[in-house]
């Protein structure tokens, strides 16, 4: 791949990336009418840059086929709105490196501008995971991030953070735009980041918790409470570039930690985000077994919560 192609690429991932969600019909088939009224909606209130991953956007409870379509789907909804659109797309959380050439040449053929890539196979060694991105590249020529995440141990079946070893490598191979940094772990998140300019990094996590990152140059994340609102991420970025702490902290304050310090430390992120997405009013909270819904009783809470971020949101932009 061209370098400064790549390099373009990476300046456009700039503050806050946008999760595209699976939302379902009562039939539990996939609700792409709803998907494109989310994305239409998060591209009228600033936003850019598009991302359908592994776990916001359901793939383990996708069919391959069902991934394949979501992914072509998207890619045709963020296009149409703006070919200037940035659009990343992912591989099945578990499967061979030949199926993920598959789903990264699905994407390059369908106007995709990366591919996400997540390695649930156990942990072995550094070659292993290398020579796994490296095919990928070299069979593609496509812009490849890495959604990196703990591994599990294929000695002892435990749970290891990415080897420092194996992060500092990562910039031997070629067509790594940029690692998704998902080991909730500050110590790792300072290592991902002594990877740029090479290597963008995209942080996932609460504002609250990347807001120490700054100092060490953080240049973009994956959006939390602005699912429900694109305008509270662009805010939050402006007051980011601006250095102004004060405006930063309101946010987290009063937008995020009502959420993330309520329903989520109480149900978990992923049976709360689309609940949130249901009480704001684009989508149905309903996910196909075996991962849990919120009840009734439980969705009021988020109901409660939504109300009161509703009201500091206005205050934001009054």
């Amino acid at each position: 791949m061209k370098t400064n192609l790549l390099s373009d690429l990476k300046e456009s991932l700039d503050g806050p990336i946008f999760t595209i969600f699976t939302p379902y019909k009562e039939d539990f088939s996939i609700d792409y009418f709803s998907i494109e009224k989310y994305i239409n909606f998060l591209f009228e209130g600033g936003a850019k840059v598009f991302y359908v991953m592994a776990y916001n956007s359901r793939y383990s409870q996708l069919s391959n086929k069902e991934i394949i379509d979501l992914n072509n789907f998207c890619i045709k909804c963020v296009k149409k709105l703006d070919k200037k659109n940035i659009i990343i797309v992912a591989d099945p959380i578990h499967c061979s490196t030949q199926e993920s050439i598959k789903f990264s040449l699905s994407a390059k053929e369908n106007g995709g501008d990366a591919i996400s890539l997540i390695m649930r196979e156990k942990y072995f060694s550094d070659d292993q995971v290398l020579e796994h991105f490296y095919l990928i590249g070299e069979h593609t020529n496509f812009p490849i991030i890495i959604h990196e995440m703990p591994f599990l141990s294929g000695y002892d079946g435990k749970q290891i953070n990415w080897p420092k070893s194996l992060i500092l490598r990562l910039e031997e191979l070629n067509n790594i735009l940029a690692i998704k940094e998902d080991a909730k772990n500050i110590e790792i998140s300072k290592l991902v980041l002594s990877c740029e300019p090479n290597i963008r990094t995209i942080f996932a996590g609460t504002k609250k918790t990347f807001l120490p990152l700054k100092k060490y140059g953080l240049k973009s994340y994956l959006n939390g409470i602005s699912i429900i609102n694109p305008r509270i991420g662009i805010k939050f970025w402006e007051f980011w570039k601006d250095n102004d702490f004060s405006g930063m902290n309101w946010i987290i304050e009063n937008l995020e930690n009502p959420f993330f310090e309520g329903p989520v430390s109480k149900f978990g992120w992923h049976r709360c985000n689309k609940a949130i997405l249901q009480a704001s009013g684009h989508m149905h909270r309903r996910d196909r077994m075996p991962m849990p819904t919120l009840k009734r009783e439980e969705f009021k809470e988020i109901e409660l919560i939504y109300e009161t971020i509703k009201n500091n949101i206005d205050d934001l932009f009054s």
